[in-house]
């Protein structure tokens, strides 16, 4: 019997809220974000077909692909009218909007980030039902201090066999949420640390695979803070973390193999409407790839094989898987590659048959999760 191989797809910040929130037919009412949509339609006709699909443009496939797909949904999704005060930026999508993420067949969303309260406790709770409501799993907030703090528990199949997947979800911000009991915020105390390790070993049985999500440091730094290493490694060494989904930056980190285990310090945003910073280019990122399969012949235990990342534009409101001649993906992957080797980390020095970039760990293996999947990713138009 041919030993399980999955992928499991990781991206970072999607946000769906305010002025892609109003090219959606459905939409929370807003004149001011009105007035700038209706310049863009003006400028961009092509616009005016805006649909559940179009966030995700030519990336489709890829989620499409994938045995699993986890994001950090970057904004509420309410109808609730009273913002979060005193804070820069509040966003949030219509509900009905939630369609978008399973067009794309969102597996996961993290829901511990510095927008799910953007619209206070009352929109917290409706992000939280309306994520349910369509069935999604999360994790990093609830209806309930234990909702918050547990994992999304997923499953993977192959043939006759069953496979678990729990996912937990933090953030290290904004501390001014540390007063709302249903949103997992975590520090670099030695106490969160003694927190955290008995929350992931003892609480729950252990998975076949486990993933921690979260949100940490702060915007545009190129490289993880020293307590954010180091609690990277904590995580690994004493809670038996697979795999580390970082996200916060707004652009891409490096990874880092750490004791055989993959952490991604920063995923970068995948799609949202933000300024574009020319400097950290934080309209480019990519669509990480993780590759798992059995550890050992006759255990059920899932080992992490490879990382491929595949580089990605957000362009007039949507991510665009890039091309090989494209100046930005040679963008992303020369800053991925300098990012890495600080890190320690070693990058395959050809890209693999659809542009991706390669990263080995343990692998054993040519293609992932099998040739035949691989081979059926269709090529760019």
């Amino acid at each position: 019997m041919p030993l399980a191989r999955f992928h499991i797809n990781l991206v970072g910040d999607v946000m769906l809220g305010r002025l892609i929130d109003q090219l959606l037919p459905t939409h929370i009412h807003s004149p001011e974000e009105a007035v700038m949509v209706k310049k863009f339609l003006a400028e961009n006709p092509e616009l005016q077909a805006y649909d559940f699909t179009s966030p995700w443009n030519n990336t489709l496939h890829l989620f499409h692909s994938s045995h699993l797909n986890l994001i950090n949904l970057e904004t509420a999704v309410t109808t609730h009218p009273y913002a979060w005060p005193d804070k820069v930026f509040n966003y949030r999508m219509h509900p009905t909007n939630i369609q978008c993420l399973k067009e794309a067949r969102v597996s996961y969303v993290s829901l511990a980030n510095n927008h799910t309260l953007d619209f206070a406790g009352p929109g917290l709770l409706e992000t939280v039902r309306t994520v349910k409501s369509a069935g999604i799993a999360f994790a990093g907030a609830g209806e309930s201090r234990d909702e918050a703090c547990r994992p999304a528990v997923m499953e993977l199949k192959h043939e006759a066999e069953s496979y678990t997947v729990h996912v937990y979800s933090a953030s290290d911000h904004p501390r001014d949420w540390s007063s709302v009991p249903n949103f997992h915020l975590i520090g670099y105390l030695p106490s969160n640390r003694k927190r955290l390790k008995s929350l992931l070993t003892t609480t729950y049985s252990e998975p076949d695979l486990k993933i921690f999500s979260v949100h940490w440091g702060p915007n545009y730094s190129w490289t993880p803070s020293d307590d954010i290493r180091s609690l990277a490694h904590f995580l690994i060494d004493e809670c038996g973390v697979d795999v580390i989904h970082g996200s916060s930056s707004h652009h891409i980190q490096g990874a880092e193999i750490y004791n055989g285990k993959l952490i991604i310090y920063g995923c970068g945003d995948f799609v949202d409407d933000y300024a574009v910073n020319k400097e950290y280019r934080n309209d480019l990122s990519a669509l990480w790839r993780v590759g798992v399969e059995v550890a050992e012949e006759g255990q059920k235990r899932l080992s992490v094989k490879r990382l491929e990342l595949f580089p990605n534009r957000i362009k007039r409101f949507q991510a665009h898987q890039l091309r090989e001649d494209d100046p930005d993906h040679r963008w992303v992957c020369k800053t991925f590659k300098e990012l890495c080797k600080k890190l320690g980390t070693n990058i395959r020095p050809t890209y693999g048959k659809h542009g991706q970039m390669v990263v080995d760990i343990n692998c054993t293996y040519d293609s992932i999760p099998g040739t035949a999947l691989h081979q059926s990713l269709p090529l760019l138009t």
